[in-house]
């Protein structure tokens, strides 16, 4: 069980990693392009 659940408490954090990396491109490509 406690390895079941470091599993998925690992996936959660990676999920919010690539969420906050995706968040930083859109942010970068609309400072390129000059979108607001």
């Amino acid at each position: 069980m406690r390895q079941r659940w470091s599993a998925l408490r690992d996936a959660k954090i990676t999920e919010i990693d690539e969420g906050t990396s995706e968040i930083q491109r859109l942010v970068i490509a609309r400072g390129e392009t000059g979108l607001r």
